[in-house]
């Protein structure tokens, strides 16, 4: 159930980001909920290879180097939705940047907040508490 939350904010946030972000453009939600599938497999697959080559680059920049992957990755998932027939334009490589960084800052947001956190208690007894004299 989770899961499909975590697209149906993805999806959200892409909605946010294509009306915030100068050169994004999207259709129908129906549109962006497939296009938050396939930037979620984008970037499990190709966006995690980028991310291992890129390991020297993303150590001296202390990470800042992953918006630029994800930009790339959100670039080519609009390159791909338009190829597919989805109508959801990434217009250019900053169009990318700004739009990944807006729709992962909804999504997380939506998430932080409608998402319930399962909080396990430890297990066994509690610890013992010694005093030192």
């Amino acid at each position: 159930m989770t899961a499909v939350l975590h697209f149906l904010f993805s999806a959200m946030g892409l909605l946010v980001a294509s009306s915030l972000v100068p050169g994004l453009g999207h259709g129908t939600f129906l549109d962006l909920l497939v296009v938050a599938v396939i930037l979620a497999a984008l970037n499990t697959t190709v966006g995690t290879f980028l991310k291992v080559m890129a390991f020297v680059p993303m150590a001296c920049s202390l990470g800042c180097f992953s918006l630029v992957i994800n930009g790339l990755v959100f670039w080519l998932a609009g390159t791909l939705s338009s190829k597919l027939g989805l109508n959801f334009t990434v217009s250019g490589f900053w169009a990318g940047v700004f739009g990944a960084l807006v729709s992962s800052v909804i999504a997380s947001i939506l998430g932080a907040i409608f998402i319930p956190r399962d909080r396990q208690r430890p297990q066994g007894p509690p610890p013992t508490i010694k005093v030192v004299n």
